[in-house]
């Protein structure tokens, strides 16, 4: 009997020291650049809307739906470190297509029109 309440105390003993441990300050840090970087992302997303909502306005529907699609792009750029030039125009080719199937056709054209603003959104 004494055997077994020394053996259960030990293992909360042990257990609660290894609970207590502090994180590593690497980790702070590195939490810390992340929620850094979904700032800047959703900071570019939101400067890409007001871009496109200047140039030709848009409904609050379509405003939440080029939101989400210009945080994917930022967020797509951003999260793999340095892409290849490759990479990045599939990414920019994707988000032509998305805007063109996004945007009234007409929308789209007088938007393709404008090469400084089509450039900055797909890019």
């Amino acid at each position: 009997m004494k055997n077994l309440i020394l053996t259960v105390s030990l293992i909360f003993v042990l257990g609660a020291s290894a609970q207590s441990k502090k994180p590593t300050p690497k980790t702070a840090v590195a939490a810390k650049t992340v929620a850094t970087v979904k700032v800047s992302n959703e900071v570019a997303a939101a400067k890409n809307l007001a871009d496109l909502n200047a140039f030709t306005p848009l409904q609050p529907e379509m405003k939440a739906m080029m939101l989400e699609l210009f945080t994917t792009k930022h967020r797509m750029l951003t999260e793999s470190g340095e892409l290849s030039a490759e990479r990045k125009a599939t990414v920019s080719q994707i988000i032509s297509a998305k805007l063109e199937g996004t945007l009234d056709p007409a929308v789209f054209a007088k938007v393709k029109t404008n090469t400084t603003l089509y450039n900055s959104l797909i890019n």
